[in-house]
């Protein structure tokens, strides 16, 4: 996928807001309502205007716009408001984009402002739904209104515009409507672009097919590729379609474990859709002699994926967990705001308290458990931790009371603490866990799941998004203990729309430790970041080590990255995000 850049002043495209006239309604009883006016903010907002008497024009190099609307009720309040924007089929097909082309590239965010003091608010998604006609709409969802305040209800229209697009004019209307009034109350309004023509990539809504773990590559034994360690500065091309149950066909990306084994110096192996420039992101960082496994999430090209080396010789190995498909075939996912703590040993959370011990199984009850429904789940994430390992090993994550795969999902030394992130079907509302060598305590985080309901997955391709070394991200400087920062991954330069994301997944690295920590890596929204913190690990680290983990959030369109001891720089690479539509 080619990413989307900024344009600059002189080509970025426009917005205009206009033909929105004030309606005067009666502060009268229940149930006359109506919508009472209409606003833009002038320069930094301190001046208000009509959007009937003057155009709004701004800039979408700043990828934002900001309007108004005032809704009048009597005197006894609404019922089941709903205030809609529809842009025609006429102006949409006249645009000359598809009518999900156009959608995806006017991002828009509504929020509910209540004008009686503890009243609640909300925020709708901001996604366009694709009408039988081919018009666009963009409903908030139902919600009572009192009338105690005149007007009785604000909504604030945030307008974000995809850089590049061409000069299109769309017409269209506000409605409101609420239970007991007669008649919709309608308004036109007139939405016009103007930009330089280019068109802008987007990659396919997908949803996803989890699969039991299948081997797909072993440089070792010659599996998917031929037999040998991958050189420095090389890479590899594996076929993905058409093996491991993946389809031949109709891929938009995979999910896989893959593992650096038997190298010969330190380095990292970056994973990437087949034939695309390699991007500056990694997925595996390791040490001399190291075996570190990680999750990968990567678009698929021609049914391909490359992996690339950078230092030394490595053996690598991918086991497949699952597959993206263009459409609504698939399950969507569904990110929880906070990641919950399903299994730990050490304590007897999910399990009998103690070690696993060698060639031993234990089995974890996910289903009804941490914010995962008692039924209807195909996969769950989790982010399973190996620690106190008496031996070096592995562990095997794979759905309950079907044949142990050959597969791994976390490879250790004696006394190593390894996180890896794990994607795994579930059968009867079980997985199971399989320790090879040695005890080994483990510990398993839940960050969501799979489901006929939720979001679907849009993949950018590996992209960075952070650097704190460098000031990739807007951070520099190592994060110190006690300490976090919220990333904004809603931008037009990674692909992601302004607003509607509903999670993300990333690879994130911590490097150059000062201190034995942990970072806890959980979704936020950045219309709103404050929220409950996690305290459960998603990376765990020594002093001076660098090491990389998935993390899949969901909770928005930002991720919030705390440390918890020392000092640590990080470095987070987006891999795709999910959105409602």
């Amino acid at each position: 996928m080619k990413r989307i850049h900024r344009a600059g002043l002189a080509g970025a495209a426009a917005l205009v807001i206009a033909g929105m006239l004030p309606v005067q309604v009666a502060f009268a009883d229940w149930p006359e309502t109506g919508l009472s006016g209409a606003e833009c903010p002038v320069g930094n907002g301190a001046q208000w205007f009509d959007w009937g008497t003057q155009p709004l024009v701004v800039n979408s190099g700043d990828g934002e716009a900001m309007c108004r609307v005032a809704v009048n009720v009597g005197s006894k309040g609404a019922k089941n408001v709903k205030l809609g924007l529809t842009l025609s089929a006429e102006s949409v097909a006249a645009s000359g984009y598809s009518p999900e082309l156009l959608g995806r590239m006017i991002a828009v965010q509504v929020s509910y402002l209540p004008s009686t003091p503890g009243a609640a608010g909300s925020t709708a998604a901001g996604q366009w739904v694709v009408n039988g006609d081919g018009s666009l709409t963009l409903d908030l969802p139902p919600h009572d209104v009192s009338g105690d305040l005149m007007p009785a209800a604000v909504y604030d229209f945030h307008f974000s515009v995809a850089p590049a697009v061409k000069s299109v004019l769309l017409k269209g209307q506000l409605e409101l409507s609420a239970d007991g009034l007669a008649s919709q109350s309608v308004r036109p309004v007139s939405l016009s672009y103007v930009g330089d023509g280019h068109n802008v990539d987007f990659a396919a809504k997908s949803t996803f097919v989890p699969l039991t773990p299948a081997r797909l590559l072993d440089t070792r034994s010659g599996i998917g590729a031929a037999k040998g360690k991958v050189g420095p500065d090389s890479s590899l091309t594996l076929q993905v379609a058409g093996r491991g149950g993946v389809p031949a066909t109709g891929v938009s990306a995979v999910v896989m474990n893959v593992t650096a084994t038997n190298p010969t110096a330190g380095g990292y192996v970056t994973v990437y859709p087949h034939g695309q420039a390699r991007p500056v992101a990694s997925n595996l960082n390791f040490t001399a002699s190291e075996t570190i496994p990680n999750q990968v999430t990567v678009p698929v090209v021609d049914g391909k994926i490359d992996l690339y080396n950078r230092f030394g010789t490595v053996d690598l190995v991918a086991d497949i967990s699952g597959y993206y498909t263009p459409g609504t075939s698939g399950s969507r996912f569904t990110g929880l705001d906070l990641p919950a703590r399903l299994l730990d040993t050490r304590s007897g959370i999910g399990a009998a308290k103690g070690k696993v011990g060698p060639d031993s199984s234990l089995t974890l009850q996910v289903a009804g458990r941490g914010g995962v429904p008692a039924t209807g789940v195909s996969a769950v994430v989790l982010n399973v931790t190996a620690t106190n390992p008496t031996a070096g090993g592995y562990v095997t994550v794979y759905p309950h009371g079907q044949a142990r795969p050959v597969a791994s999902n976390l490879n250790f030394t004696a006394s190593e603490t390894i996180p890896n992130q794990v994607t795994v079907p579930v059968v009867d509302g079980k997985i199971d866990l399989y320790n090879r060598f040695g005890t080994v305590d483990l510990i398993a985080d839940i960050s969501g799941y799979y489901s006929a309901d939720g979001s679907v997955f849009v993949p950018t391709g590996p992209t960075r998004v952070l650097d704190t070394r460098n000031g990739t991200g807007g951070f520099q400087g190592a994060i110190p203990g006690g300490h976090g920062i919220v990333v904004n991954l809603a931008s037009w330069d990674y692909g992601v729309p302004r607003y509607g994301a509903t999670g993300s997944v990333l690879n994130v690295t911590a490097t150059g430790p000062t201190a034995a920590s942990f970072l806890t890596v959980q979704g936020v929204n950045m219309l709103s970041p404050s929220q409950q913190a996690a305290t459960t690990s998603s990376l765990n680290f020594s002093a001076g080590e660098t090491i990389a983990n998935a993390v899949t959030t969901g909770g928005g369109d930002g991720a919030s990255i705390f440390n918890h001891a020392g000092r640590v720089d990080v470095v987070a690479d987006l891999a795709g995000y999910f959105m409602k539509n």
